[in-house]
């Protein structure tokens, strides 16, 4: 079967190495998937930086270039407050590129706190009052996570009209009350799981996601057995 993967950098793997200056820091996600499940077609559609907001473009562009048959959908915040684009490539471009490699979203997307070429679409000016805008609405954590149980809700809809199944599981975030979880690691999310079972040291690559030996065994005692019971 061809699935998709759908969430954020937890989801991609390919981290940002500061000693090479490469994406080198852990292995592609979907490795791990293709390990334990060798017999289906994976298709990594997540997005480092990015969260929920790019959900349903990703499901209608994976049902209409690989015709999935279900998605591995991370249950994450939606992130487009956080981030803004340069408006400096052509948009088919970005599209196209965005979606064969992840980390390529650095080449058009800056956080706001990084310094990035506003004078491609506004003035100084207008800079300063739409970032100042901008983190104060990124300072509200029930913002972007309720916007991201919304964008998560629609995509799961959108999936049950489309004939695709969906997994669905939490790296960070707690939706539950909200989204049923397929990948139950029995507390609010895999990172509450693995710092208590290890110890958050020891289970990260970096500051914040996983280390190869963490996504290898989550992938096959939590994630496969979830695909598997699904399809």
């Amino acid at each position: 079967m061809n699935i998709g993967i759908l969430g954020s950098s937890f989801s991609v793997g390919c981290h940002h190495n500061p000693d090479t200056n490469q994406n080198d820091l852990a292995l592609p996600f979907e490795h791990w998937l293709e390990k334990y499940l060798p017999e289906h077609n994976f298709y990594n559609s997540a997005c480092s930086g990015k969260g929920s907001e790019l959900y349903l473009n990703k499901i209608v562009y994976l049902k209409k270039h690989y015709n999935i048959d279900a998605v591995l959908l991370e249950l994450v915040n939606n992130r487009s407050m956080l981030n803004v684009k340069t408006q400096e490539y052509d948009l088919e471009i970005i599209t196209d590129e965005l979606y064969r490699d992840s980390s390529s979203i650095w080449d058009y997307v800056r956080a706001i706190t990084q310094p990035i070429n506003f004078k491609k679409f506004c003035t100084a000016k207008e800079f300063v009052t739409w970032k100042d805008v901008q983190e104060q609405i990124a300072y509200s954590f029930n913002a972007f996570e309720f916007w991201g149980i919304l964008d998560c809700k629609q995509t799961i809809e959108l999936c049950d009209m489309l004939g695709i199944k969906v997994i669905t599981w939490q790296k960070s975030f707690d939706f539950r009350k909200h989204i049923p979880h397929d990948v139950d690691f029995g507390v609010a999310n895999a990172h509450d799981y693995y710092v208590n079972k290890y110890d958050n040291k020891s289970i990260l690559c970096d500051h914040v996601h996983f280390k190869d030996e963490i996504n290898d065994e989550m992938v096959r005692d939590f994630i496969a057995p979830a695909i598997l019971r699904t399809l």
